[in-house]
């Protein structure tokens, strides 16, 4: 399957800190289940997890992508940005995403 035809059906709630969280949180829902999600700070991301049923299929850079859709649409929303501890296959990802990549510290 291509990734563009199984994150076409993604929905996407965003939960900003101070809803238990300390941090912003962006979670995939496919199908009314959680299959991924994205966790950052004004200054990294904090945590990208895709459930491994769900893994290569676009559903970490659809997170990334609606991340970003809401910070250009909230001035109080930070874009998320890499971080420089980035796991193998985190730094792959990263790599095809695009964006300033920090020196990675393993």
């Amino acid at each position: 399957m291509a990734a563009h035809e199984s994150v076409n059906d993604l929905q996407f709630s965003h939960y900003p800190p101070g809803m238990g969280n300390r941090q912003h949180m962006v979670t995939a829902y496919k199908e009314g289940r959680e299959v991924g999600k994205l966790e950052w700070t004004a200054k990294e991301v904090k945590n990208v997890e895709t459930y491994p049923e769900h893994r290569r299929q676009g559903v970490a850079t659809a997170l990334w992508n609606e991340g970003h859709r809401l910070a250009e649409t909230n001035a109080r929303i930070p874009a998320p940005k890499h971080s420089s501890q980035r796991t193998n296959a985190g730094n792959e990802w990263a790599r095809s995403v695009g964006g300033r990549l920090p020196r990675r510290v393993t």
